[in-house]
Parts: C-alpha cells; sequence; structure tokens
C-alpha cells in the first residue's frame, strides 16, 4: 500500500489518476490489518501505512465469494486499472509496478 501511495497516487494524482483500494471484508482483509466491522481501525492502519487514498471496504463479502468461485481460490490482493472509459485494461494477481506505469502513462497521454 505504501509503494501504491508513493509510486501511483502521489506521482499521477494530479494528473487525473484516482487511485482506490478495496478491503475485500472479514479478518485481516489486509494482511495484519483490521476487520472491515472495525472501520476505525481501517482508518488507522491506513494512516500508520501513510496512505493517502481513499480505501473502500467490501463488508458483505459477496465481491470476494463471485471472484472465489469465478476467478480462482483467493481474489485478493489483485490489482486493477480501469481506463477512463470504465474498461478494464489490466488485471494482475502479482504486484508489477513497471508494468503498471507503462499502462498509466500511456492512458494519460491520450
Amino acid at each position: 500500500m505504501p509503494d501504491i501511495e508513493d509510486r501511483f497516487h502521489r506521482k499521477y494524482k494530479d494528473r487525473g489518476l484516482v487511485v482506490v483500494g478495496v478491503n475485500p471484508g472479514g479478518r485481516g482483509g489486509v494482511q495484519g490489518g483490521p476487520s472491515t466491522d472495525d472501520i476505525g481501525g481501517v482508518q488507522r492502519y491506513t494512516e500508520n501505512l501513510g496512505v493517502t487514498y481513499p480505501i473502500g471496504l467490501e463488508q458483505t463479502s459477496n465481491y470476494t465469494a463471485y471472484t472465489a468461485n469465478y476467478r480462482g481460490a483467493n481474489p485478493f490482493p489483485v490489482d486493477i486499472i480501469v481506463d477512463k472509459d470504465g474498461k478494464m485494461v489490466y488485471i494482475a494477481r502479482e504486484y508489477e509496478p513497471d508494468a503498471m506505469t507503462a499502462i498509466i502513462e500511456r492512458l494519460l497521454a491520450r
């Protein structure tokens, strides 16, 4: 999360990039993080990491169940880049910041 803050959010926010994190629900949705039942705990956790981009809380776990059924056992972590038209142009289970940077640069150049 701190790397995403530095490498993407801070660097590109003034050029139109919007970064949103999602805590997938349940205990430790973010490894070592608080349960989404503890919204204040999630806020403190991200603040302690220096994360300033918004974090959505998926409290019903419907997304997690759906993704597990159709995409594999554990859907998180996953990185997704959505273009300005709402089309998913990048999905990866492994964090590949160089690949993400190339795609973001290309999208922002349009």
